[in-house]
């Protein structure tokens, strides 16, 4: 079991094919039977809603669910944690980024499904998007490599890194409560050795 980490915050885009203006305060008040709101902001297209907790409920099924209720086709981002990065930044990253993903291709986007759509342009700005403090840490990118490159074999890495288990262990945890990347997971090592390679 993961533990929560203090002092961050997630946000949701729910993005409509067509304006979903008219919806705005339905969404609201379904979204807030099962979640502590702490901002919502919305435009002709799209709803922000900021959140704390962690959420124990299938974001899939609910924009599922909406969608069919309103006759719109819906999609949802889901951040991960978030800290001290400009959540307007943030925000205007994903949505310049989910234009570049067909609308009907996922209906759930996270950051696994960004990367995983953006592969042939990595630049800087992905980089530290999907990165986030570990973005020029090359101690962390060592530890990434060393770990993948050993077939995720923690032994053998810690062997070859010259480091404890635990160290490396922890290390790889760290990570992943920062990133949401988990690299001992195969899909996620895949998507973030591009990074380090």
């Amino acid at each position: 079991m993961r533990k929560r980490i203090d002092n961050v915050y997630r946000y949701i885009i729910i993005e409509g094919k067509k304006p979903i203006i008219e919806q705005v305060n339905m969404i609201e008040s379904l979204f807030s039977e099962f979640m502590v709101i702490t901002s919502i902001t919305h435009d002709d297209y799209h709803v922000f809603i900021t959140y704390e907790q962690e959420i124990d409920i299938s974001f899939l099924d609910v924009i599922l669910n909406i969608s069919s209720d309103i006759f719109n086709d819906l999609r949802i981002y889901v951040s991960h944690y978030l800290d001290d990065l400009d959540r307007f930044k943030h925000q205007a990253y994903v949505l310049s980024k989910m234009k570049d993903i067909p609308f009907n291709k996922y209906v759930y986007i996270d950051d696994k499904v960004l990367l995983k759509t953006h592969l042939d342009v990595i630049d800087d700005e992905l980089k530290r998007f999907i990165l986030k403090k570990y973005a020029q840490d090359t101690l962390m990118h060592e530890t990434i490599k060393g770990y993948l490159e050993c077939n995720q074999n923690m032994v053998l890495a810690a062997k070859k890194l010259y480091v404890h288990r635990n160290t490396l262990i922890q290390r790889i945890e760290k990570f992943y409560q920062v990133t949401g990347f988990d690299i001992r997971q195969f899909q996620d090592a895949y998507l973030i050795y591009h990074f380090v390679k």
